[in-house]
């Protein structure tokens, strides 16, 4: 049995579909779970999915019948993915695309390091039409990691592998946090285990304008206030990190944008 799985949710948008699934290379080996939340369009062809499946493994669907969110679908697939003993999970969204040999540099890495329960890595971040804006990387220790996360997630969400045994201890998604899931969950797994990063660019990441991040913004930075407030140690560095959540809740996100578009150019 193939030892790891990548788990894709889908909601209407079979394109970003097909880009992901053929972006995975053919010596790849490892299985992948669709989770389809719902989809109100024509539900994408198996037939049309697996011929832009080239990896060593098995593409598998979970069509649930209502769509409920992100983190439902996603909870959906890690309860699936548990209960059939597959050892890691990797993460990939629609229209992001894995760089050669992505999946198999974390798995050596974390087949060196048994000690890591979660891995992430840096993405090259490009609009619609594929140009790179700029290039995200995040610390690689776990320390420092720590660190990072009492401002924002340290990791990239798509570009994260877990050990699935990690998950009876954190268990599953939030559902409390909606559209930051993804920092509630390693928010848990950095206080219970020991997490790394990879500097390497391991997939690129699409911008779109309708993605959670852009079209919730509000509600993601409530609800990364509440994961903040719920793992403070109390320490100064805690506290300016909720102070900065806070602030960015005020400002208007045009502003918030051309302030981090000066900050990424400068580092170019």
């Amino acid at each position: 049995m193939t030892r790891l799985i990548l788990l894709i949710p889908h909601f209407n948008n079979p394109a970003g579909l097909i880009k992901s699934l053929a972006s995975i290379g053919p010596n790849e080996q490892c299985d992948v779970l669709v989770v389809d939340d719902g989809s109100t369009r024509a539900p994408i062809e198996h037939t049309v999915a697996r011929n832009a499946f080239k990896a060593q493994g098995e593409l598998r669907f979970l069509n649930l019948s209502v769509n409920r969110g992100i983190e439902h679908a996603l909870n959906s697939g890690l309860t699936w993915i548990s209960s059939r003993g597959y050892e890691l999970i990797a993460r990939l969204d629609c229209g992001d695309e894995n760089l050669p040999d992505r999946l198999a540099k974390q798995v050596a890495f974390l087949d060196s390091h048994p000690d890591v329960m979660l891995l992430g890595g840096a993405a090259s971040f490009v609009d619609q039409a594929g140009a790179e804006q700029f290039v995200m990387r995040h610390p690689s220790e776990h320390a420092a990691i720590t660190r990072a996360m009492r401002n924002n997630s340290a990791f990239i969400h798509p570009a994260v592998m877990l050990r699935t045994t990690a998950l009876a201890s954190t268990g599953l998604y939030p559902l409390d946090t909606p559209a930051a899931e993804d920092y509630a969950l390693f928010s848990e797994f950095t206080h219970q285990f020991k997490v790394a990063n990879l500097p390497e660019v391991l997939i690129r990441y699409e911008l779109d304008p309708s993605g959670i991040s852009l079209s919730k913004r509000r509600q993601q930075l409530k609800s990364r206030l509440a994961v903040q407030k719920k793992y403070s140690d109390g320490s100064v560095a805690a506290l300016i990190g909720m102070a900065r959540t806070q602030l960015l809740l005020l400002l208007p996100y045009s502003l918030v944008f051309k302030l981090k578009s000066k900050l990424r150019a400068k580092k170019v």
